[in-house]
Protein backbone atom coordinates (compact mmCIF):
# COMPACT_ATOMS: atom_id res chain seq x y z
CA UNK A 1 0.00 0.00 0.00
CA UNK A 2 2.85 2.07 -0.17
CA UNK A 3 2.87 3.02 -4.19
CA UNK A 4 3.64 6.73 -5.04
CA UNK A 5 0.87 6.54 -7.61
CA UNK A 6 -3.19 7.21 -6.99
CA UNK A 7 -3.74 4.04 -8.34
CA UNK A 8 -1.89 1.76 -6.82
CA UNK A 9 -2.52 3.13 -3.44
CA UNK A 10 -6.72 2.81 -4.57
CA UNK A 11 -5.61 -0.83 -5.26
CA UNK A 12 -3.52 -1.60 -2.40
CA UNK A 13 -6.14 -0.56 -0.20
CA UNK A 14 -9.19 -3.09 -1.53
CA UNK A 15 -6.57 -5.76 -1.84
CA UNK A 16 -5.65 -5.24 2.12
CA UNK A 17 -9.49 -5.36 3.03
CA UNK A 18 -9.60 -8.88 1.57
CA UNK A 19 -6.72 -10.02 3.46
CA UNK A 20 -7.05 -11.87 6.65
CA UNK A 21 -5.07 -10.70 9.30
CA UNK A 22 -1.73 -12.34 10.44
CA UNK A 23 -1.96 -15.45 7.86
CA UNK A 24 -4.61 -17.06 9.00
CA UNK A 25 -4.75 -19.77 5.66
CA UNK A 26 -1.34 -20.91 5.08
CA UNK A 27 -1.11 -22.88 1.49
CA UNK A 28 0.79 -25.64 0.59
CA UNK A 29 3.86 -23.08 -1.02
CA UNK A 30 4.84 -21.91 2.41
CA UNK A 31 8.63 -22.78 3.39
CA UNK A 32 9.67 -23.36 6.55
CA UNK A 33 10.40 -21.22 9.12
CA UNK A 34 14.41 -19.91 8.26
CA UNK A 35 14.27 -22.41 5.02
CA UNK A 36 17.89 -21.41 3.05
CA UNK A 37 19.15 -18.61 5.64
CA UNK A 38 21.56 -19.52 8.01
CA UNK A 39 19.50 -17.46 10.95
CA UNK A 40 22.83 -16.66 13.27
CA UNK A 41 25.29 -15.75 10.73
CA UNK A 42 26.05 -14.13 7.53
CA UNK A 43 28.26 -15.73 4.65
CA UNK A 44 28.70 -11.40 3.31
CA UNK A 45 31.44 -9.40 4.90
CA UNK A 46 28.89 -6.48 4.13
CA UNK A 47 30.79 -5.49 1.00
CA UNK A 48 28.98 -5.52 -2.32
CA UNK A 49 28.75 -8.89 -3.43
CA UNK A 50 29.15 -9.28 -7.41
CA UNK A 51 25.27 -9.87 -7.58
CA UNK A 52 24.62 -7.22 -6.69
CA UNK A 53 21.60 -5.82 -8.07
CA UNK A 54 21.59 -2.00 -6.51
CA UNK A 55 24.53 -0.90 -4.22
CA UNK A 56 24.59 2.92 -3.13
CA UNK A 57 26.13 5.00 -0.82
CA UNK A 58 24.13 7.90 -1.95
CA UNK A 59 27.77 9.93 -3.10
CA UNK A 60 26.19 10.87 -6.44
CA UNK A 61 22.94 11.81 -5.02
CA UNK A 62 19.91 10.44 -6.53
CA UNK A 63 21.41 8.71 -9.49
CA UNK A 64 18.34 7.56 -11.33
CA UNK A 65 16.63 6.44 -7.95
CA UNK A 66 12.89 8.22 -9.17
CA UNK A 67 10.86 10.40 -6.03
CA UNK A 68 7.22 10.04 -5.19
CA UNK A 69 4.96 10.62 -7.82
CA UNK A 70 3.16 12.74 -5.64
CA UNK A 71 3.53 14.12 -2.17
CA UNK A 72 2.03 12.52 0.99
CA UNK A 73 3.01 15.39 3.45
CA UNK A 74 6.61 14.18 3.45
CA UNK A 75 10.19 14.94 1.80
CA UNK A 76 12.66 13.20 0.56
CA UNK A 77 16.08 14.11 -0.29
CA UNK A 78 19.91 12.73 -0.47
CA UNK A 79 21.77 14.85 1.26
CA UNK A 80 24.53 15.45 3.58
CA UNK A 81 23.17 16.03 6.94
CA UNK A 82 23.63 13.00 8.47
CA UNK A 83 25.88 10.25 6.46
CA UNK A 84 27.32 6.92 8.02
CA UNK A 85 29.68 7.30 5.20
CA UNK A 86 31.21 9.46 2.37
CA UNK A 87 28.79 12.75 1.20
CA UNK A 88 25.48 11.40 0.74
CA UNK A 89 22.55 9.46 2.72
CA UNK A 90 18.62 9.36 2.01
CA UNK A 91 16.82 11.92 3.91
CA UNK A 92 13.59 11.82 4.68
CA UNK A 93 11.79 14.39 7.07
CA UNK A 94 7.63 13.91 7.76
CA UNK A 95 5.16 16.88 8.61
CA UNK A 96 3.48 16.44 11.75
CA UNK A 97 -0.57 16.38 12.68
CA UNK A 98 -1.58 13.85 10.01
CA UNK A 99 -4.21 11.22 11.13
CA UNK A 100 -5.90 8.86 9.11
CA UNK A 101 -8.64 8.90 11.67
CA UNK A 102 -10.02 11.94 10.45
CA UNK A 103 -11.29 9.93 7.23
CA UNK A 104 -10.83 13.48 4.82
CA UNK A 105 -8.45 13.75 2.06
CA UNK A 106 -4.76 12.26 2.49
CA UNK A 107 -3.53 11.41 5.54
CA UNK A 108 -0.58 9.84 5.17
CA UNK A 109 3.01 10.81 6.15
CA UNK A 110 5.72 9.01 3.70
CA UNK A 111 8.06 9.46 1.13
CA UNK A 112 10.36 6.17 -0.57
CA UNK A 113 12.80 6.81 -3.70
CA UNK A 114 12.21 3.82 -5.98
CA UNK A 115 13.92 1.90 -8.86
CA UNK A 116 13.28 -0.84 -11.22
CA UNK A 117 14.85 -4.40 -10.69
CA UNK A 118 14.99 -7.47 -12.17
CA UNK A 119 11.97 -10.06 -12.12
CA UNK A 120 12.25 -11.20 -8.32
CA UNK A 121 13.03 -15.12 -8.78
CA UNK A 122 13.23 -17.36 -5.31
CA UNK A 123 15.66 -14.93 -2.85
CA UNK A 124 16.89 -11.25 -2.42
CA UNK A 125 18.15 -9.88 0.62
CA UNK A 126 18.42 -6.55 1.66
CA UNK A 127 20.93 -4.52 3.54
CA UNK A 128 21.25 -0.64 4.35
CA UNK A 129 22.14 1.36 7.52
CA UNK A 130 19.50 3.49 9.45
CA UNK A 131 19.07 5.94 11.64
CA UNK A 132 15.96 7.42 12.91
CA UNK A 133 15.86 10.66 14.84
CA UNK A 134 12.86 9.12 16.91
CA UNK A 135 11.01 5.83 17.26
CA UNK A 136 7.78 5.27 15.51
CA UNK A 137 4.74 6.71 17.77
CA UNK A 138 2.47 4.54 19.69
CA UNK A 139 0.50 2.17 17.80
CA UNK A 140 1.93 3.36 14.17
CA UNK A 141 4.47 1.33 11.85
CA UNK A 142 6.95 3.53 9.98
CA UNK A 143 7.91 1.86 6.42
CA UNK A 144 11.96 0.94 5.35
CA UNK A 145 11.87 -0.83 2.41
CA UNK A 146 8.64 -1.96 -0.15
CA UNK A 147 8.65 -4.52 -2.78
CA UNK A 148 6.20 -3.92 -5.53
CA UNK A 149 5.20 -5.81 -8.65
CA UNK A 150 2.90 -2.80 -10.88
CA UNK A 151 1.59 -5.52 -13.19
CA UNK A 152 -1.93 -4.97 -13.02
CA UNK A 153 -2.21 -8.66 -13.47
CA UNK A 154 -0.02 -9.89 -10.14
CA UNK A 155 -0.77 -6.00 -8.63
CA UNK A 156 0.76 -6.48 -5.10
CA UNK A 157 3.69 -5.78 -2.67
CA UNK A 158 5.30 -6.26 0.45
CA UNK A 159 7.50 -4.25 2.78
CA UNK A 160 9.62 -3.97 6.38
CA UNK A 161 7.99 -1.66 9.04
CA UNK A 162 9.40 -0.56 11.91
CA UNK A 163 7.45 -0.08 15.36
CA UNK A 164 7.50 1.99 18.75
CA UNK A 165 9.13 -0.76 20.46
CA UNK A 166 11.83 -1.04 17.84
CA UNK A 167 9.98 -4.62 16.73
CA UNK A 168 8.98 -5.10 13.12
CA UNK A 169 6.31 -5.96 10.94
CA UNK A 170 5.54 -7.05 8.00
CA UNK A 171 2.85 -5.05 5.71
CA UNK A 172 1.51 -7.34 2.80
CA UNK A 173 -0.87 -6.55 0.42
CA UNK A 174 0.41 -8.77 -2.30
CA UNK A 175 -3.39 -9.82 -2.34
CA UNK A 176 -2.31 -13.69 -1.97
CA UNK A 177 -5.24 -15.34 -0.53
CA UNK A 178 -4.81 -16.31 3.31
CA UNK A 179 -1.97 -13.71 3.47
CA UNK A 180 -1.82 -9.98 5.53
CA UNK A 181 -0.19 -7.96 8.19
CA UNK A 182 1.93 -9.64 10.58
CA UNK A 183 4.27 -8.55 13.33
CA UNK A 184 7.31 -9.90 15.58
CA UNK A 185 6.37 -11.30 18.51
CA UNK A 186 9.59 -11.80 19.82
CA UNK A 187 11.33 -8.46 21.29
CA UNK A 188 15.03 -9.74 21.72
CA UNK A 189 16.27 -8.11 18.78
CA UNK A 190 14.83 -4.76 18.45
CA UNK A 191 16.25 -1.62 16.51
CA UNK A 192 16.81 1.67 18.75
CA UNK A 193 16.84 5.32 17.39
CA UNK A 194 19.41 8.03 17.86
CA UNK A 195 22.22 5.67 15.84
CA UNK A 196 22.84 3.96 13.13
CA UNK A 197 21.59 0.26 12.66
CA UNK A 198 22.50 -2.34 9.95
CA UNK A 199 19.01 -3.92 9.19
CA UNK A 200 19.02 -7.01 6.71
CA UNK A 201 15.80 -7.45 5.18
CA UNK A 202 15.71 -11.08 3.41
CA UNK A 203 12.43 -12.53 0.61
CA UNK A 204 12.26 -16.24 0.38
CA UNK A 205 9.94 -18.71 -1.89
CA UNK A 206 10.86 -22.54 -2.89
CA UNK A 207 10.18 -21.53 -6.34
CA UNK A 208 9.21 -18.90 -8.77
CA UNK A 209 6.09 -20.19 -8.86
CA UNK A 210 5.52 -20.66 -5.49
CA UNK A 211 2.78 -17.69 -4.38
CA UNK A 212 3.94 -17.84 -0.88
CA UNK A 213 7.10 -17.68 1.17
CA UNK A 214 8.66 -15.94 4.29
CA UNK A 215 10.37 -12.62 4.96
CA UNK A 216 13.72 -12.26 7.67
CA UNK A 217 14.71 -9.48 9.21
CA UNK A 218 18.56 -9.37 10.78
CA UNK A 219 19.58 -6.10 13.29
CA UNK A 220 23.87 -5.50 13.66
CA UNK A 221 23.94 -9.13 12.17
CA UNK A 222 21.34 -10.99 14.92
CA UNK A 223 18.07 -12.35 13.13
CA UNK A 224 14.75 -10.19 14.96
CA UNK A 225 12.49 -12.59 13.27
CA UNK A 226 11.35 -14.57 10.60
CA UNK A 227 7.91 -14.04 9.08
CA UNK A 228 5.99 -17.07 8.03
CA UNK A 229 3.36 -16.95 5.09
CA UNK A 230 4.33 -14.01 2.95
CA UNK A 231 2.84 -13.95 -0.55
CA UNK A 232 4.83 -13.32 -3.22
CA UNK A 233 4.39 -11.91 -6.69
CA UNK A 234 7.19 -10.93 -9.65
CA UNK A 235 8.52 -8.21 -7.90
CA UNK A 236 9.79 -5.88 -10.16
CA UNK A 237 10.24 -2.62 -8.52
CA UNK A 238 12.10 -1.64 -4.78
CA UNK A 239 11.13 1.24 -3.08
CA UNK A 240 13.88 2.63 0.13
CA UNK A 241 12.43 5.89 2.24
CA UNK A 242 10.58 6.23 5.37
CA UNK A 243 7.13 6.93 6.72
CA UNK A 244 4.04 6.41 8.05
CA UNK A 245 0.55 5.23 6.03
CA UNK A 246 -1.68 5.11 8.72
CA UNK A 247 -0.59 7.88 11.18
CA UNK A 248 -2.36 8.70 14.16
CA UNK A 249 -1.68 12.77 14.70
CA UNK A 250 1.74 12.27 15.97
CA UNK A 251 3.38 11.68 12.25
CA UNK A 252 6.28 13.81 12.46
CA UNK A 253 9.54 11.88 11.76
CA UNK A 254 13.16 12.57 10.45
CA UNK A 255 15.18 9.52 9.36
CA UNK A 256 18.35 9.04 7.37
CA UNK A 257 19.13 5.83 5.16
CA UNK A 258 22.86 5.25 3.80
CA UNK A 259 24.96 1.86 2.36
CA UNK A 260 22.00 0.35 0.59
CA UNK A 261 22.64 -3.06 -1.36
CA UNK A 262 20.46 -5.28 -2.50
CA UNK A 263 21.00 -8.69 -3.85
CA UNK A 264 20.49 -12.49 -4.72
CA UNK A 265 22.60 -13.39 -1.98
CA UNK A 266 22.82 -12.14 1.88
CA UNK A 267 24.99 -9.09 2.14
CA UNK A 268 26.03 -9.24 6.41
CA UNK A 269 27.12 -5.94 8.11
CA UNK A 270 30.20 -4.33 7.76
Amino acid sequence: MRSTSALALMMASLAVGALSACGDDKTDNTPDSGTGTDAGTSTGNGQCPASAIFCENFDKGENGWKQPDENHHATITVDGTRTRSGSGAVHVKTDPGYNEDTGSGDQQAIAHLRKDMPTFGTKLYTRAYVYLGRAAPEGVMGTYFILFSPKESDFGGIELQGMKSGAFALDDWSGIKGTGWNYQDDLKVTVSPNQWTCIEWGVERESTSATTGHALVWVNGQQAFDFPNVGMRPFTNFGVGYGFVHPKGDSAAEAWIDDLAVAPERIGCE
